[in-house]
């Protein structure tokens, strides 16, 4: 059975962007008007000025500047640090960010690192105290539960234990220790 298209309407200039398209119909555009160049840069002129209306003019110096008497036309200045009390001194930033640790984590598409480096890494990560004790770090995912644990879930794993590293004040050490490891110590996506 063949479809049979509607029938063409033909509506008034005006409306042709406005009604909807139907298969067949040429591809709407509107009219492109061309000015010379005069009016073009008239235009543009135009869209200037409606643009430096935003700010405030150029205002004069409040008070003028005090000229040196060993050379009337440089006014005499002041070296920028001086014009300012230093202020606290920040704290110092950590070397590692948690964002920065993923980037180490997942570069060249790594997953986590494989079993024996995994339960390595693990050792560095302390408890944590509560009031009812201690909790331990998330564990990772070794012995028979690797092979049936799919790479997301194990990435996950690992990031919650770089997490926990960073919760605890030793991301440093972590990060540092992945960055001891060879790629081939490694688990990356689409490896077994």
């Amino acid at each position: 059975m063949a479809f049979s298209l509607p029938p063409k309407k033909n509506p008034a200039r005006k409306d042709e962007l406005d009604r909807p398209w139907v298969a067949g119909d040429s591809i709407p555009a509107g009219d492109a008007v061309h000015k010379d160049s005069d009016s073009g840069w008239a235009l543009w002129n135009e869209a200037s000025q409606v643009h430096e209306r935003k700010f405030m003019p150029t205002a004069p110096m409040t008070a003028p500047g005090k000229l040196s008497t060993e050379n009337p036309a440089w006014a005499a200045t002041q070296p920028a640090g001086m014009q300012q009390r230093p202020g606290p001194i920040p704290k110092s930033q950590p070397l590692f960010t948690l964002e920065s640790a993923m980037l180490v984590a997942r570069r060249n598409n790594r997953v986590c690192p494989r079993p024996e480096r995994w339960n390595e890494l693990s050792k560095l990560l302390p408890p944590r105290k509560t009031l009812r004790g201690s909790q331990q770090p998330p564990v990772p995912i070794t012995g028979p539960a690797w092979g049936a644990t799919p790479a997301l879930t194990k990435r996950l794993c690992f990031r919650e234990q770089i997490e926990w590293a960073e919760s605890q004040g030793v991301l440093e050490n972590v990060v540092a220790f992945m960055q001891t490891m060879s790629e081939a110590e490694w688990l990356h996506m689409g490896e077994d």
